[in-house]
């Protein structure tokens, strides 16, 4: 679908936090392919043409407390697109593993924007933001795990020890990525009438009819049993609780700028592309003061370009652990067998090496016994020749 396909993402923003140093291994797996100017939709052309001015920050969005003391308890991302913006077609751009070592990106989300303490020690609403973190680091390392590719000709294959080291061995870094699936689900539940309406127009007729008759049978198939798979009316519901939503939105706020940090082309825009499409997603389920019905919340084009992939990318990392777990089981299935194999053959060699030493044994004994009949007929004979 060319709608979907299609992301607009600023990846000249300055990091705010330090200076950005180069740490990808590979520069043409890191650089991205842009788009043509043929490509993008005439109608997305002529839209970004006639802003006179760079898009800003949505101060609606920014959690902040107002004169009369009342906090907006609007979940904030920042945008992930301005004048400076380019278009990247993402099938042409897949997420892959480049070689770059983002060790320092998540250690400053883990150290400095993430809730410090034991996870039983924690309240419901920072365990949430800390397992939505893990999740999506998850996601992330199963894609690059499964996309692999070791040099700059190797074809990409799944890399399923590297799979295990990052995430298989760790039972809970599986839960929090099915925790996070739980939460964008919900989301794309709660925003279905407007995932089924939005303006799906990018110039090609054809393209646009196939891309809603497909969003209404995704939407006219409703799993009962996935409706409710996430309780967002659970948390903030305390006023007691402003401050520990004030934390969670900034430390979601800085994850997004902390994108701009990373070095890699490619690992940039998907980490802004998957940080922006969860952003989409806890604006949905916490929607602004004063909005409450669903329907009313300004959902973007790139926001729903953003959501709708990140949820597809958690849903294929799903997907992709099972398969795994089979290539595992697979690959031990095949070292037992080849294991067996060589004792087999090492224990048919000993047979016939048994077998063949027998048979020598047997032969040289009728030999031998052959030679000491003759040795004993020639001993009589010359004895008898001596008495005649």
């Amino acid at each position: 679908m060319k709608f979907f396909k299609i992301f607009r993402v600023n990846l000249e923003a300055e990091c705010p936090f330090w200076a950005k140093q180069s740490l990808c291994t590979s520069r043409s797996k890191c650089q991205l392919c842009l788009c043509e100017e043929a490509e993008i939709p005439l109608n997305w052309r002529r839209q970004h043409k006639n802003k006179t001015s760079p898009v800003v920050i949505d101060q609606d969005y920014v959690s902040n407390w107002n004169e009369h003391g009342r906090k907006e308890d609007q979940v904030y991302v920042e945008e992930v697109e301005n004048e400076d913006g380019v278009y990247v077609n993402l099938k042409r751009n897949p997420e892959a593993y480049t070689g770059y070592q983002g060790q320092s990106i998540w250690g400053s989300i883990y150290r400095e924007n993430h809730f410090q303490g034991d996870m039983k020690d924690l309240s419901l609403e920072e365990r949430t933001l800390n397992r939505m973190i893990s999740g999506l680091h998850t996601s992330i390392s199963i894609h690059l795990s499964y996309f692999f590719s070791d040099n700059e000709k190797s074809k990409m294959r799944p890399n399923f020890k590297l799979f295990f080291e990052k995430v298989g061995n760790y039972p809970e870094r599986m839960q929090n990525l099915y925790f996070l699936y739980s939460i964008m689900l919900r989301a794309f539940n709660r925003a279905s009438h407007i995932i089924r309406n939005f303006d799906y127009d990018t110039g090609d007729l054809k393209n646009d009819i196939k891309t809603k008759r497909l969003i209404d049978s995704l939407m006219l198939t409703p799993n009962p049993k996935c409706q409710d798979p996430f309780r967002e009316n659970e948390l903030f519901n305390d006023v007691t609780k402003n401050s520990v939503k004030q934390q969670f939105m900034t430390y979601v706020q800085n994850i997004s700028r902390i994108m701009n940090c990373v070095d890699c082309e490619k690992c940039k825009m998907y980490g802004k592309l998957q940080v922006y499409g969860i952003g989409t997603a806890l604006k949905v389920l916490f929607p602004q003061s004063g909005i409450d019905n669903v329907a009313n919340i300004d959902i973007k084009r790139n926001e729903l370009i953003a959501f709708v992939n990140t949820f597809i990318k958690i849903s294929q990392s799903i997907k992709f652990v099972d398969e795994f777990f089979q290539m595992r089981k697979a690959y031990y299935e095949n070292m037992v067998t080849a294991i067996l194999a060589v004792i087999l053959c090492l224990l048919l060699f000993l047979w016939v090496a048994k077998k063949v030493n027998h048979h020598l044994e047997t032969s040289f004994k009728r030999k031998f016994d052959v030679i000491k009949k003759y040795d004993h007929l020639v001993k009589m004979n010359n004895l008898k020749s001596k008495t005649d």
